[in-house]
Formats: structure tokens, sequence, C-alpha cells
């Protein structure tokens, strides 16, 4: 995209209307993406967007809809006065749904607010009522995502990592990036060039004889904003004298008032660890002492409860174990 666009995205809708079939409506969310001026004439005010959407289906999410029907007007738009509101042309051929697509709407006059809407036509014709309605008033987006939160870490099979997270609630995320170093002390680097969507992401190339490694994770909205990088999750890879671990706790998922048992590796000099259990924005929902433990293998113990003794709601947790210098996470899932 060049640079001298602004972008304002689009989301998939609700599901069909009526009893027929229909094409599904879509879903219009006013915010920015990447590009950093809008577009200019002769010195003139910026006078183009760009609109990105993902493409619903021609039933329901299933399928590909037949076509698009975008319009503009200076008044607000509702089904009274769509007819009269200017159709924007040139618009793309729907794709497969789930698919994103974009438009360059121009003519645009700097400083005027524009309202803009969208319909979708399955095969047999029908349209999608009328999605909501985007309010384009060149206020731009500067604020990035939160810090992702929960990031747990663990080894698969064949010597990757899996690196997982909760997933971040703003209305204009992109995606994440996912940051590797081999040192506790960094320097980190990047590892997938394009954005991940999901909220995992599988390490292949870690260098061989690494010991331990530690990811973080930022997230970054349509308009280039990246935010703040989660906590540092350490995973060792091979095993390692005097160093604390902690295993996969279980059961997992686990049902209310299941007690979860958590392994725990102390190391030959002991130790006195505590484990804070916090929920998937990073709030602290309980902090178990233990107290001074052996070296060996022992098992921490959660019920289930937070710090005021009432039962925990379902929903994803990580528990961090923290002991000096080290934190260790494992991610921990209650169910009803």
């Amino acid at each position: 995209m060049p640079e001298d666009e602004r972008m304002v995205r689009m989301e998939p809708g609700p599901g069909p209307l009526g009893g027929f079939r229909v094409a599904l409506g879509t879903v219009l969310t006013l915010v920015l993406a990447l590009a950093p001026t809008a577009a200019r004439a002769q010195g003139s005010p910026a006078d183009t967007v760009t609109l990105t959407w993902t493409a619903p289906g021609d039933d329901g999410t299933i399928g590909t809809a037949a076509a698009y029907d975008l319009r503009i007007s200076t008044a607000p738009i509702d089904d009274g006065n769509w007819s009269a509101a200017t159709v924007v042309s040139g618009l793309p051929t729907p794709v497969a749904a789930g698919t994103r697509q974009s438009t360059v709407v121009r003519g645009l006059t700097y400083g005027t607010t524009y309202y803009i809407a969208i319909k979708t036509a399955d095969e047999a014709g029908n349209w999608s009522g009328l999605s909501n309605v985007l309010r384009w008033d060149w206020a731009y987006d500067t604020a990035p995502p939160a810090a992702p939160a929960g990031l747990t870490a663990a080894v698969l099979s064949g010597g990757e990592v899996r690196a997982s997270w909760s997933p971040n609630a703003e209305a204009d995320l992109a995606g994440y990036t996912v940051y590797r170093s081999v040192s506790p002390t960094g320097p980190y680097t990047a590892l997938n060039g394009s954005l991940v969507t999901a909220t995992s992401y599988v390490d292949g190339t870690i260098p061989a004889g690494t010991a331990a490694v530690w990811y973080q994770v930022s997230a970054r909205d349509d308009s280039g904003n990246e935010g703040a990088r989660s906590s540092a999750v350490r995973l060792a890879l091979s095993a390692e004298s005097g160093a604390w671990t902690m295993a996969p706790g279980y059961p997992n998922p686990s049902g209310t008032g299941a007690t979860v048992r958590i392994p725990v590796g102390v190391p030959p000099a002991g130790g006195s660890p505590r484990i804070e259990i916090v929920n998937s924005i990073g709030q602290r929902v309980r902090r178990l002492d233990p107290g001074p433990l052996q070296p060996g293998t022992t098992e921490i113990r959660w019920d289930g409860r937070n710090d005021a003794g009432h039962e925990a709601a379902p929903g994803a947790y990580t528990a961090w174990l923290v002991a000096g210098s080290t934190r260790i996470g494992v991610r921990l899932v209650r169910i009803p």
C-alpha cells in the first residue's frame, strides 16, 4: 500500500437474516492502519482513505458472497436514505470467507465527516441488512494495544517450542510479534516476518545446543501502533544443574472444586519460591507461599480459589513460579 494512504478496517458481522439464504452482512469498525499520511494532490488536503475488511460468506460464514455494495455520505446512513448515499465504485469481487480484502475511496474533502456502510449479496440476489455505520472524521489512532498477558512456552516433539498467550481485546488488533532471546539479558529478536493472528507460535529455529530460551510477545493494531512487550517467559531446553523447573499442571483443564497439582523441580540449594496465579489480563488471583522447599521434585497445589477464598471464575490462568531472578510460567484452564 502506498505510504500516502489512510486505512480503515471493516470486520465480518452477523449471520444470515430471515429464514432464507442470504449473504452474510458486515460490521464496520473505525480503526486506522499502517499508512502515516493521507493522499495529497498538488499540496491539497488529504483526500484518500483505504478500507479493509474480512470477506463474509455466501451462506453464513460458508462459501463466497456474490457482490458488495459500499456507500458513503456526509449524513449518517440508515435504511431510509441508503439509496441517496453515494455508491463507491471499483469494489473487488468477493473471495472466500475469512480472506482480507480492501478498496480505496478517493476524492474526499479533508475535515469533512463521512459515514460509510456496506451490504453483501449472495448468488441468488439476496442482500444482507445494512451494516453498522462507520464514521470517518480524520481522527488518527495513536494508542497502541496493551501488552499481551498469559505468555507460556512448552517444548514440542522434535525440539520445537510453542509459545502461547491470551488474546488481546482491542477491536483494531492486527496481530502479534514474537521475540526470542537465548540470554536472560537479551537481545531479543523478532521471529515472525508477518504478524501472527493466532495466540500461539511454533518456534522451529532455535540454534543447536541452546540450553534455555526466553520469549516476549507484543501486539500491533491496524494503525501500525505496536504495544509494550509481555513479561518474558523462560524455558529450559535441557536438564540444568541448579535450576528451578516447572512442569504443566494437572488436571488441565480442571473443573470447579478440583485441585490443580503443579510439579516443581527444586535446585540443590533449595529455596522458598512463591507461586502467583494470574488471570488472562495479568491480574493476580492467588499467591501461594509453600515455604522452604528441599531439593528434588515437589508439587504445589492450587485449590482453584482466589486470595479471598472464593472459587475462581472459569477461564485461562497462568501460574508463575518466582524464585530470585527465575520466573517460569505454565498455563492453566478452569472450566465450569
